[in-house]
C-alpha cells in the first residue's frame, strides 16, 4: 500500500498512479567506529590539554606560559579567571609598566607560588612591583625570580575572560 495520486492529464483523462512507501534506511554504527570515534576524540583533547602548553612553553621560552588570574590585585586590567599568555623576557628588555610573572617563593618549597604585578621600578639587580588594585608596592624581587612577561595586544594585556577558571577549579580538586 501506498500513496495515490491522480493525474489530469486533460479534462476528460484522468490516470491515478499508485507511489509505492518507501522504506527509510537507517545507517547503524558499528560497536568498532563507535570506539575508534571516542578514542580520536581523547587522543585530541588530551593532545591538547597537554601539547598546546609544551609548544607554547617552547615557542615562547619559558616554562610557564599560560597564567590564571586567582585574585583581583590587577583589577581593572586583569579580572579573576582570566587567562594571561606568558613570554619569556630578557632582564634588559623588561620596562616600567610590564606586567610580569615572578615566583614568590623558591621553586620547590612549600610555599612556592607566582604574583603577576606591574613593574613600578627597575634597579640593577631587582624591580620592584605592584597591584594595579593594590594600595602598596610589593617588596623587590630578584631578575632571576622573573617567570615572565605577559602578552600585549595593544596597550593592554591580552587576555582571555574567565578561561582561567578551569584552572583555578583544576586545582582545588587536585
Amino acid at each position: 500500500s501506498g500513496t495515490a495520486i491522480t493525474l489530469v492529464k486533460s479534462f476528460t483523462d484522468t490516470v491515478a498512479i499508485e507511489i509505492p512507501k518507501v522504506k527509510k534506511i537507517q545507517k547503524q554504527k558499528s560497536f568498532w567506529w563507535s570506539m575508534v570515534s571516542w578514542v580520536v576524540y581523547f587522543v585530541f583533547v588530551a593532545g591538547l590539554v597537554w601539547g598546546l602548553p609544551q609548544f607554547l612553553s617552547w615557542k615562547l621560552h619559558t616554562e610557564y606560559p599560560m597564567a590564571a588570574i586567582t585574585s583581583g590585585s590587577m583589577w581593572p586590567e586583569l579580572k579573576r579567571g582570566d587567562l594571561v599568555i606568558i613570554e619569556g623576557v630578557a632582564k634588559e628588555d623588561i620596562k616600567v609598566g610590564d606586567i610580569v610573572v615572578w615566583r614568590s617563593a623558591p621553586a620547590g618549597s612549600a610555599q612556592a607560588g607566582f604574583v603577576i604585578h606591574r613593574v613600578v621600578k627597575i634597579g640593577k639587580e631587582t624591580l620592584v612591583t605592584k597591584g594595579d588594585g593594590n594600595f602598596k608596592e610589593d617588596p623587590a624581587v630578584g631578575f632571576d625570580q622573573v617567570v615572565g612577561r605577559a602578552i600585549k595586544r595593544g596597550e593592554k594585556a591580552l587576555r582571555m575572560p574567565f578561561v582561567g577558571f578551569v584552572s583555578i577549579i583544576g586545582t582545588k580538586f587536585l
